[in-house]
Parts: structure tokens; sequence; C-alpha cells
């Protein structure tokens, strides 16, 4: 790990001091929030469900490849148990929301066969 000096505003002090030793992955953490990938994932299937979609749209919904990558990535370094925290986390929720899809899909999937 890397030791840096930080200018910060005398407010955040308090709650910086709160923190303590979890602030590397507070840090880590805010900063893949801000990870336009896996932002990407969330606004792919916003865009999909806006459109008010058919049942066939739904079932051959695929998210983008820069967003499949990411996903590839990250379950790769899971494998290799080289995920940090902040990365756990954001494979976390790609999950949740794949296995979300999923569940719809399927339930397109009966609709298109009724």
């Amino acid at each position: 790990m890397t030791t840096i000096t930080l200018d910060i505003p005398e407010h955040l002090v308090p709650t910086i001091n709160q923190i303590g030793d979890q602030l590397p992955l507070v840090l880590e953490m805010g900063v893949s929030r801000l990870a336009p990938v896996s932002t990407k994932a969330y606004m792919e299937t916003i865009e999909l469900f806006t459109q008010d979609p058919s049942p066939q749209q739904i079932v051959a919904f695929r998210f983008s490849d820069e967003v499949e990558t990411r996903i590839s990535e990250l379950l790769q370094k899971n494998q290799a148990d080289q995920l940090s925290q902040a990365e756990s986390i954001e494979l976390d929720r790609l999950c949740r929301l794949e296995e979300q899809l999923q569940i719809l899909k399927a339930k397109a999937l009966l609709e298109t066969n009724e």
C-alpha cells in the first residue's frame, strides 16, 4: 500500500477520524462507484426496460462487449483470489443485476412459449 498526504476540508476531519483504518476501503469503493463500465451495465438495463420491450427483446438482451469484458475481468481476478474489496462489491452488484435479468428473461421466455 502507498502512503500519501492529502489536504482535506476541515468539516471532513471528524468523519475521516471515525472511519479510521477503513479509509482505504472507503476511497476504493468511492472510486469504483465512478467506474463507468459498472454504471454502464445498469444504464443498459434501464434503457432496455424504459423502451417497453417485448418478451423477445428481453430474452435477446445482452450487455455490451465493454460490460461483458469487465465482468470477465472481475471473475478472473476472483478465481485468482486477487479482487480488492471494492472489486468484490462491484462483482457482487453485477452478479445480482445479472441474476435479476435472468429471472426476467425466464419469465419473458415463458410468455413467448404460451
